[in-house]
């Protein structure tokens, strides 16, 4: 027997090509879909509380509901009937949802459903808990469609299939029709096809949208997207070959020493000559350093970034460079942690770490970002364990930047766990191994980090110096990110000295800044958000509802659930009763105990929580 559950769209369950009846009553949808989308198998006590909390016989209701799943799934061992309930579907079988989060572009993208929402037409009254569940999963499900399909376009662009690229790039821009990276790939695609009217009208549209509609001009992307590269004509090989590895090299030479323009017109040339000299083992190598230096040394160029990094993975595939398809899965992956498409980054992670045959260089670096990836969507103990082991690898292959890297990157995640003393250990270590390398434009992320660390421990001084210090650095390196780190930590200072309505505007500034470049990390985003909510609900702002909801909606999109509790919490304490409920169901699977502690009752408010000692100074 096969089964398919189709649960984006309205749902529907096909057996053996039979399409079969819909249960009585919509909580068995409710329970098929909890059990498809949770980490973690729920106990038959938790799915009482979950979908049955106002009936007459909550035990009861649960059985019959179960009995309706197996009924339309096919026997009684499709639903386990312990007191952990979980899916047991028989081999061969297929769930869509499934599919979106870990299945290949190539398959998602040909989802029925993809694009529409989780269990459409489907209302059901449970507990708020689920219905905050639910709202949590259809956001982040609609935010991976968009994902997958903006992956599939990239994948169809590097492969040369412009037609398949340009469809898929105008089904992301009718789901994000306000994302100019969307535009700027849907230009791209049309470039790809060579249809240079289709490029010139898709431009316009694209420009006349944003002013229209934001008021605003959109970047110089959408332009340079327009570019169409003429044919590459065959050249002979021989001396041509060391000519331009030589010029890669120079290419990236320039960019680590901070020529960044220079270094990627250098990237680019590189990238066209081993094009026309039909080395694909060296495209591969020019197209993954051309990307790598568009993502990490360059504003706003992510998507054109990401493009390369496609074309060297299909180059490298060609040629048979395993090591170089590993860099750009991990850079691919990366792109997406940035974005907070954290399923798809982690799909990136594992290709890449099967790619990387055990190097080590390889893998401090894919241990690393994918420690960040478990950090930002509440995984810290997988945080910790990923991230120890990039910095063992790295200091066993003397790859001191990286090891700074993944040690602020700790540093972060017992901060975030309120473990403030391994969390400033990790931080001057950090910080340490950053001056060693003169690594000035990462030097700022450390520093206010450690920052933090004292306003929580109460040193005020100590904290104002290294913001300050911190959002110079900034403003210096002209990085978005770092800026704000500095700018939400003066911010917080103001608050910690009573001066709130100063505290709300400067950490809206901070968010501003945020939002100055497009590639900024979006966890940082609502790492601000956290904490200007944080401020506003303390200060009775009349705006703090609204930025509340952005939170919520925000970090539930792209499943940073340590976040979406922090939003629930902040709408407890605007008066919603059912908020503790909501915020209790969404820590499942949230591996910080002092996040927990602020669930119960008689803890303190989140600023205060936040500040630590400096709320009583």
């Amino acid at each position: 027997m096969s089964v398919a559950a189709y649960l984006l769209g309205a749902p529907v369950v096909v057996r053996d090509g039979t399409v079969y009846a819909a249960p009585k009553g919509r909580k068995a949808w409710a329970l098929l879909a909890y059990l498809a989308l949770s980490d973690r198998a729920p106990t038959r006590q938790q799915l009482i509380d979950f979908l049955f909390p106002d009936a007459e016989d909550p035990a009861g209701a649960l059985r019959w509901n179960l009995s309706e799943l197996r009924r339309l799934l096919g026997g009684p061992d499709t639903v386990g009937s312990g007191s952990v309930v979980r899916l047991r579907l028989p081999e061969g079988s297929f769930l869509d949802v499934q599919v979106l989060m870990a299945g290949t572009s190539f398959e998602a993208v040909e989802l029925p459903g993809l694009g529409r929402e989780l269990l459409e037409g489907v209302e059901i009254e449970a507990s708020p808990g689920f219905a905050a569940w639910l709202l949590g999963e259809r956001r982040r499900l609609a935010g991976l469609g968009e994902a997958v399909l903006r992956e599939g376009a990239l994948r169809a662009l590097a492969s040369g299939n412009a037609r398949t690229a340009v469809d898929l790039a105008t089904r992301l821009v009718a789901a994000a029709p306000l994302d100019e990276d969307a535009h700027a790939l849907l230009i791209r695609a049309f470039a790809g096809s060579g249809d240079t009217i289709a490029v010139e009208r898709q431009l316009a549209a694209s420009i006349d949208l944003f002013r229209r509609e934001l008021g605003v001009e959109p970047g110089p992307e959408l332009a340079e997207a327009a570019r169409m590269d003429a044919p590459a004509a065959r050249t002979d090989a021989g001396g041509r070959l060391a000519a331009l590895r030589a010029l890669l090299e120079s290419g990236e030479a320039a960019v680590s020493a901070g020529a960044v323009q220079a270094g990627v017109d250098s990237l680019r040339s590189a990238v066209a000559g081993s094009r026309a000299s039909g080395d694909r083992a060296l495209e591969a190598a020019a197209l993954l350093s051309l990307g790598a230096a568009l993502v990490h040394a360059t504003k706003g160029k992510d998507e054109e970034g990401a493009a390369a990094l496609h074309r060297s993975i299909t180059a490298a595939e060609a040629s048979g460079e395993r090591a170089v398809a590993a860099s750009a899965n991990r850079e691919l992956g990366y792109v997406e942690l940035l974005r907070g498409d954290y399923v798809r980054a982690g799909t990136w992670f594992r290709t890449a770490e099967d790619l990387a045959d055990d190097d080590p260089v390889e893998l401090s670096k894919i241990h690393a970002v994918r420690g960040a990836r478990y950090a930002d969507a509440g995984a810290h103990d997988l945080a910790v364990e990923a991230l120890r082991r990039s910095i063992e690898l790295a200091a066993e292959t003397d790859q001191t930047k990286q090891e700074a890297w993944s040690t602020a990157m700790l540093g972060r995640t017992h901060l975030l766990r309120d473990e403030l003393e391994p969390a400033e250990a990790a931080l001057e270590r950090a910080i340490a191994l950053t001056a060693a390398e003169r690594w000035t434009t990462f030097a700022a992320f450390p520093e206010a980090l450690l920052a933090e660390v004292w306003v929580r421990g109460g040193d005020l001084g100590r904290a104002t110096e290294a913001f300050e210090h911190a959002f110079a650095l900034g403003c210096q390196v002209d990085d978005a990110c770092w800026e704000a780190y500095g700018v939400r930590g003066l911010g917080l200072l103001e608050a910690a000295s009573g001066d709130l309505a100063g505290a709300v505007k400067t950490i809206g500034d901070a968010l501003t800044r945020c939002a100055r470049q497009r590639d900024t990390h979006l966890w940082l985003r609502a790492y601000v958000m956290d904490a200007l909510c944080a401020v506003a609900v303390t200060a009775e702002h009349p705006t703090a509802a609204r930025w509340v909801t952005d939170l919520a909606s925000i970090s539930g999109r792209s499943g940073m659930r340590e976040l979406s509790v922090r939003a629930y919490l902040y709408r407890r304490d605007l008066g919603d009763e059912s908020a503790t409920e909501a915020a209790r169901v969404l820590s499942v699977g949230v591996e910080n105990p002092h996040l927990l502690e602020l669930i119960e009752a008689g803890g303190p408010p989140l600023l205060d929580d936040m500040l630590g000692k400096s709320a009583r100074s």
